[in-house]
């Protein structure tokens, strides 16, 4: 079975806004609504990965008051770790305490605002960076697998300090399970690329087994600098095209662990 999987880094504004704004539904927001139209009429999950803090606002002040609807929608819709903010420096050498901790408090928040259900297994560090020991603190607060950039096949990027012929081997398409973690390459930053040439990438990759997709939370905002007017519009477009080639979505905890055989 031909699976995609996709997620969201660097979230944290939308739920700023749920919490200070004057809203019924998560999905009266507009960037949710976006993913809940998407899902509707595609089957598409997602997966948000979580900033802790910004300017003014942390996880451990979001509202409560959406929990049930976080749970009632998480077989499609879940969230996760990703750092920190958005400012960290890369967690290269991370400390095992400190992931431990960033770790820990996000992932206990979620679970108080959104439940268990709600909470993934898998995620993107911020700049795909990580040490050891900061891969075996995540490991220990549950994460099972690591999506990571791994460059191109002229030019290898090196992410959460595995060697160069893993990041090789992830880079062409393969998934690797390394000390007890599964880790996946994203083969498109949707951010990045036209929905021209996004289309024309899904068609190189229409004879893998697995595609993973992702885009930047900030992309959807008018008031961002390099806002893309046609986020929602892009993604609809990625997601029918890997439709039409046979793929299925899947959130990545789910890939990961059907390649453990469960």
């Amino acid at each position: 079975m031909k699976r995609f999987c996709f997620t969201v880094d660097d979230n944290i504004w939308f739920l700023k806004e749920l919490l200070q704004g004057d809203y019924e539904s998560i999905f009266a927001h507009p960037y949710l609504a976006a993913y809940k139209r998407l899902h509707e009429q595609l089957g598409v999950k997602v997966q948000l990965n979580l900033f802790y803090e910004e300017k003014g606002f942390d996880l451990s002040q979001m509202t409560a008051r959406f929990r049930c609807e976080w749970e009632e929608n998480s077989e499609w819709l879940k969230l996760s770790y990703h750092s920190l903010h958005h400012d960290v420096a890369p967690y290269d050498d991370v400390s095992y305490a400190q992931m431990y901790e960033e770790c820990e408090k996000t992932n206990r928040e979620i679970v108080r605002f959104a439940s268990d259900e709600a909470l993934a297994k898998s995620t993107t560090i911020h700049f795909c960076k990580c040490s050891k020991d900061g891969i075996s603190a995540l490991k220990a607060n549950g994460y099972l697998g690591l999506l990571g950039l791994y460059g191109t096949k002229e030019q290898i990027r090196i992410s959460y300090g595995l060697g160069e012929e893993d990041c090789r081997r992830l880079q062409n398409g393969e998934l690797l399970k390394i000390d007890g973690v599964w880790h996946l390459g994203i083969d498109i930053v949707l951010n990045r690329f036209s929905t021209q040439e996004i289309l024309e990438q899904i068609e190189r990759l229409k004879e893998k087994e697995v595609v993973a997709v992702m885009i930047h939370e900030q992309f959807f905002y008018p008031s961002y600098r390099s806002y893309q007017a046609d986020f929602e519009e892009k993604l609809a477009k990625t997601f029918e095209e890997l439709l039409v080639f046979g793929f299925q979505s899947k959130f990545a905890e789910e890939i990961f662990l059907g390649n453990d055989g469960e």
